[in-house]
């Protein structure tokens, strides 16, 4: 009896674990979740105010700034890698699905799944290469605002770690439906 006992309390202690790794794991992800979204509300509103004072002082100033055209470029770059990363939480990226949808469900999971394999070897790849390239861009300065070019590149290798993250996560739960479908 007591074998069963001591089986059964370090069975109830992993189980516990466990809970406590996945409540932490998910409240690391809200907070880099909620940091995104923050992020690109931040980049867009910059963006706008950067814009318009750029077509202000051109338009009603007769006098141009160098620099703001270069700056909204850079903000929107980084509004979009961030802005992928977010769309990939909500799965609402383009799809083609007219010939998946008419698959049976557990179907449509394998493809789902294979295709966020894809994606991933996808993503991997371009975070690896993009680190190549922090390595080599490192001395290039901005033609208006001599700005090392590292940060405007930067968003690439940061946007592929946070739909890497993502990919992962939907593949998690898209193989755990698989399993409990099966």
């Amino acid at each position: 009896m007591p074998y069963d006992y001591n089986r059964k309390a370090s069975t109830c202690r992993i189980r516990i674990r466990r809970e406590i790794k996945i409540i932490l794991f998910n409240k690391i992800y809200k907070f880099f979740e909620k940091t995104e979204e923050i992020t690109v509300i931040i980049l867009l509103s910059a963006m706008v105010i950067n814009v318009t004072l750029g077509v202000f002082c051109r338009y009603v100033l007769n006098s141009s700034l160098s620099w703001t055209e270069e700056l909204a470029r850079y903000f929107m770059v980084w509004f979009a890698f961030i802005g992928m990363a977010l769309a990939f939480k909500d799965e609402s990226h383009v799809s083609v699905t007219f010939i998946v949808s008419k698959l049976p469900s557990y179907f449509r999971h394998i493809i789902k799944l294979f295709v966020y394999a894809l994606i991933l070897f996808f993503l991997i790849t371009l975070f690896v290469q993009s680190i190549s390239l922090l390595k080599i861009i490192n001395i290039q300065h901005s033609p208006s605002m001599q700005l090392p070019m590292i940060y405007p590149y930067f968003s690439v290798t940061v946007g592929a770690l946070l739909m890497t993250i993502e990919v992962i996560k939907l593949m998690y739960f898209l193989s755990k439906d698989i399993k409990r479908n099966m």
